[in-house]
């Protein structure tokens, strides 16, 4: 099954590998890695993802799990949506993810 992604979720991971190698160089570059990782890793097992809104928006945890990968398997492949820091407000979250 092969993993598409929305505009959202390009657009999450960018601002996030930005912020992360302004932290410090080469941070980025290892969280980067690690999602392209777990997306293989989702494209052969598709339900390791704990369910988390409407029973259908799946969650796996990324990068020193303060992240989440929001998707949701469909027909045509898994639909990543959002990518999001969870160590805010989950009310923010909720949000963003509320119309996967």
């Amino acid at each position: 099954m092969n993993a598409v992604w929305t505009l959202g979720a390009e657009a999450d991971v960018q601002r996030i590998y930005e912020r992360l190698e302004a932290l410090e160089e080469g941070t980025g570059d290892r969280f980067y890695d690690e999602v392209l990782s777990l997306v293989s890793l989702l494209e052969a097992f598709p339900l390791i993802g704990s369910i988390v809104h409407q029973g259908r928006v799946r969650r796996v945890l990324v990068f020193n799990r303060h992240y989440g990968l929001f998707y949701v398997v469909e027909n045509r492949g898994i639909i990543l949506h959002a990518l999001l820091d969870l160590r805010q407000d989950p009310r923010t979250v909720m949000r963003r993810i509320r119309d996967a």
